[in-house]
């Protein structure tokens, strides 16, 4: 239970810092510099996915412990490995099309992001490494370090310039994530013996046919989730980018709830797995489900009924006609809740074909849906495109579940 409360209010937390980077700078910098910056983060998150596609989540499935733990040791050291050529490529990518971009005088082009994207990277590898070693509370410190760093660093940079551009803020954020980033990966890989050896990477070998199928339910899963920023941004651009973004940002601690959840429970799946505890698995999925989805009504309903008031308060009105949107998204943060719970467990059975199966066909419907729908009534189509997509993988995930917990079941160890 403790942990599970760690993992809370570590999430907790790290809603509150998201949500208030973006409060904060809703408030002080114009809609075309905070759609940039939007952009710029829809970006890292998507590298977030990839990152883990390739990295986390063979951490994830295996057992807790140390970081010299023999059940752990090889694949950490061979992950460590990947995340240092992955953040590299990352950087020289971004800043060649950062480049070009400013190059042509487009408001997208800040080259900070560059900068930015792998230093993000850097601290979500090690916060995730801390939750998949069974230790929370050094992701709460994680946590508690950035929203320190980089309200303190945004607070002073809106203070101290007169132009608070989306270079700037990119700039900041990435000296925070960075820094602490840098100092929480010392502390993770230390006695670890690493290195860049060919003996190293080659273990990577024996991962590479689950990560293929990762890859393609993560980038599936990337294109339904983010797909809606990059269509709207580049058929209205970066102001009604900010509108959606706005109208959104208060509903997020709803999936990040089941992110909560799930960074913990699947823990204790994988110990319900291995003792073939099955009823008590499916319970723990049941549960959150029930749970997760009542508080969501609950959220968006509260967020909906004090738009005006929230808004006036947090963006000093800039967004009060968009109330509207809010319970479209609405629903979408309910879809997103389900979608990790029920991905969660799937993780935990490596049944990661099926996994890439759903996302695909609930992308190609999304992406379908997003350009149906930002044709016909604008920008606000988007939600409702992805919030079919979602439905969509919903759907389907939950029955490939209900087939991977029955061949579980049947299964002879």
């Amino acid at each position: 239970m403790t942990r599970y409360l760690t993992a809370a209010v570590e999430q907790a937390l790290w809603s509150i810092l998201n949500l208030g980077i973006n409060m904060l700078l809703l408030r002080v910098a114009t809609p075309e510099q905070y759609g940039t910056f939007a952009f710029w983060a829809n970006v890292a998150f998507i590298f977030i996915s990839l990152q883990n596609a390739l990295t986390v989540t063979h951490l994830s499935v295996l057992p807790p412990g140390d970081g010299l733990d023999d059940r752990r040791l090889p694949t950490e050291r061979i992950m460590h490995a990947v995340t240092a050529i992955f953040l590299g490529l990352t950087a020289a990518a971004i800043l060649a099309v950062t480049l070009y971009l400013h190059s042509r005088g487009q408001n997208l082009g800040a080259p900070m992001a560059a900068f930015f994207v792998p230093a993000f990277l850097l601290q979500q590898y090690f916060r995730f490494v801390s939750f998949s070693r069974g230790r929370p509370m050094e992701a709460l410190t994680q946590t508690i370090a950035v929203l320190v760093s980089a309200t303190s660093l945004l607070i002073l940079g809106s203070m101290t310039t007169t132009s608070f551009s989306a270079n700037t803020i990119l700039g900041l954020l990435g000296a925070s994530y960075g820094g602490v980033g840098l100092v929480s990966g010392l502390l993770a890989v230390r006695h670890q013996g690493l290195s860049l050896t060919r003996p190293v990477l080659a273990g990577f070998r024996s991962y590479l046919q689950p990560t293929g199928w990762l890859f393609l339910g993560v980038t599936s899963t990337e294109l339904l989730t983010r797909f809606y920023a990059f269509a709207v941004a580049a058929a209205f651009g970066p102001v009604a980018l900010a509108s959606l973004t706005a109208t959104q940002l208060l509903l997020r601690p709803i999936p990040l709830l089941a992110t909560s959840w799930s960074q913990v429970a699947r823990l204790d799946l994988v110990r319900h797995r291995e003792a073939r505890q099955w009823p008590a698995f499916m319970g723990m999925i049941v549960l959150a489900l029930v749970v997760g989805i009542l508080a969501s009504l609950l959220w968006s309903g509260l967020v909906n009924l004090s738009w005006s008031w929230l808004a006036q308060l947090a963006f000093k009105g800039k967004y009060l006609q968009d109330r509207w949107m809010v319970m479209l998204w609405g629903v979408s943060a309910a879809l997103s809740l389900v979608q990790v719970v029920i991905n969660t467990p799937l993780q935990v059975l490596q049944d990661f074909r099926a996994l890439a199966i759903a996302n695909a066909i609930a992308s190609v419907v999304s992406a379908v849906g997003i350009l149906v729908g930002i044709g016909l009534i604008g920008p606000a189509g988007a939600i409702i495109g992805t919030s079919i997509g979602q439905l969509v993988e919903v759907l389907v995930m939950g029955g490939l579940l209900a087939v991977a917990i029955r061949t579980a079941q049947t299964a002879i160890r």
